[in-house]
């Protein structure tokens, strides 16, 4: 993608990216790599979708994402490009060995019993596999009891899964058209965003209500298995995720260091306060 993108605001970058970038190339069914479990603590221990057989594959489906790599001409704040790019290159080896233990049957089959939900997926874009395969996919994950979690920033271009997965916004202010076209909303927002009043809870520029990600807000204290808001199949919210890639992933900690500090502050006050003191 052209630096132009990122310099673009509003609809002349939207534009811009219909124009140029409409079209992802599909991948075939081989590069869906499924795992039975995460080590993510986000998530949850939970069925796992990563998709590409390469590195390249990888990238090529989430070809017209602003947020990809920089070296992929986006503005690296895609928070999947990072560490899990080693993960990834770890499955896409094995994989080449034997290509039947990342099967979604055998995934679905082999998951803890935890799991409430599979993800799709965990490096990128699930649009870009074969739609009836990804469909069957996502029926099985529902059939065994699960429910289905994923994104698309291709959502323009495949109106056939709203209702399957959620659209991936970049601004707010494409939300509402997302909505409009039939699909559940996930987007990005800039990384100290806290909602209304710091209440997690906002309105789109046309009225939506949504909420920022529970596990993000509450650092994992709530697991994406936990929470399960992001079934693109079923009525909701729209959900904010802060920027929390690794661009920002300093600034994140900084930030939680110092809530726990005025916690703690707060704590030791309230306890002078029951013993008498000042």
């Amino acid at each position: 993608m052209s630096n132009l993108t990122i310099e673009l605001k509003g609809k002349e970058r939207d534009e811009y990216i219909r124009k140029h970038f409409r079209k992802a190339p599909s991948l075939p069914i081989a590069a869906a790599l499924w795992l039975p479990g995460s080590s993510n603590r986000k998530t949850g221990n939970v069925p796992t979708l990563w998709i590409g057989r390469t590195m390249e594959e990888t990238r090529a489906s989430c070809k017209g994402c602003p947020l990809c790599p920089k070296k992929e001409g986006g503005n690296g704040e895609c928070y999947a490009y990072g560490s899990p790019e080693y993960a990834l290159h770890s499955i896409q080896r094995a994989a080449a060995k034997d290509p039947e233990r990342y099967t979604v049957n055998r995934a679905l089959s082999n998951s803890k019993r935890s799991a409430k939900m599979a993800r799709l997926g965990a490096l990128g874009d699930p649009g870009r596999l074969p739609l009836d395969y990804l469909k069957r996919s996502i029926l099985k994950v529902r059939a065994v009891g699960l429910e289905a979690v994923g994104y698309t920033h291709h959502w323009r271009d495949l109106p056939s899964l709203a209702g399957w997965l959620m659209a991936s916004c970049d601004a707010l202010g494409q939300v509402d058209g997302a909505l409009a076209a039939g699909w559940r909303v996930a987007v990005k927002v800039p990384w100290d965003f806290l909602g209304d009043n710091g209440t997690g809870r906002f309105k789109t520029p046309g009225g939506a209500a949504g909420i920022v990600c529970p596990a993000v807000k509450t650092d994992g204290g709530i697991t994406c298995n936990d929470c399960r808001l992001c079934d693109g199949s079923k009525a909701g919210p729209v959900i904010a995720f802060p920027s929390h890639g690794p661009a920002f992933s300093h600034k994140l900690r900084s930030r939680r260091a110092r809530d726990k500090e005025r916690t703690a502050k707060a704590a030791a006050l309230l306890d002078r306060l029951d013993k008498g003191g000042e």
